[in-house]
């Protein structure tokens, strides 16, 4: 944790700095996120889950048609994943694993033309919370628990992020971006608790925001 924080006072003092010689707008946005947990050959089935996303930006012009956005962001992540045993009759399990992040990216834009940006940039993200909630039936007795994985999990999730973003009469601002994780979400894996320590996060998040003058 000393280390995330360390990692987050050098962005944005980084930030800072540069923002005594630039002319920045500071904003809001939120939006949606469709979730999944990528991972390699394994019984279980993964599927996305929906979450929500919101947090803070700020653009810095850096040179003619580029610019620097760091953001701070609480967002909802995880998979959905199911398993059935075709050998045993009415056996199957169905759960939902949340994986809750601060995440930190910082997006390098071009703008194409005026409004419209490239965007792409490297994200750190802080665990704030790991649950697998779960039900299944096996030979007709249904159960229903939920597992903290946190002493599992890795606690820092570090990924790229690409996308596109418009710009509406400096003000109001909207974006798509897909995140691609490289780092594992867990540092073991665990069958009794349905987990494999190669999974990765993936994310395609839309948002709308806010640029305060």
């Amino acid at each position: 944790m000393k280390k995330s924080m360390l990692i987050i006072c050098t962005l944005f003092f980084g930030v800072t700095v540069m923002a005594q010689t630039q002319k920045i707008k500071l904003g809001v946005k939120a939006g949606l996120n469709l979730a999944s947990l990528n991972f390699d050959e394994s019984e279980l089935n993964s599927s996305s889950k929906t979450g929500f996303t919101a947090g803070f930006m700020v653009e810095i012009p850096m040179a003619k048609s580029f610019s620097l956005q760091p953001e701070l962001l609480y967002s909802q992540q995880g998979s959905k994943t199911s398993f059935s045993d075709k050998d045993v009759t009415n056996s199957h399990y169905k759960s939902t694993i949340d994986l809750n992040y601060l995440n930190i990216p910082v997006m390098l834009k071009y703008y194409v033309f005026e409004g419209l940006s490239i965007q792409a940039g490297p994200q750190i993200g802080i665990l704030l919370k790991a649950n697998n909630k779960y039900q299944d039936n096996f030979l007709g007795y249904e159960n229903h628990e939920s597992f903290n994985l946190k002493d599992y999990s890795t606690g820092i999730d570090t990924s790229v992020n690409f996308g596109l973003g418009y710009q509406f009469k400096d003000k109001f601002y909207a974006d798509a971006r897909y995140n691609i994780s490289y780092s594992n979400a867990f540092k073991e894996g665990d069958a009794n608790h349905f987990i494999n320590n190669d999974m990765k996060n993936r994310v395609f998040q839309i948002t709308i925001g806010y640029f305060f003058k």
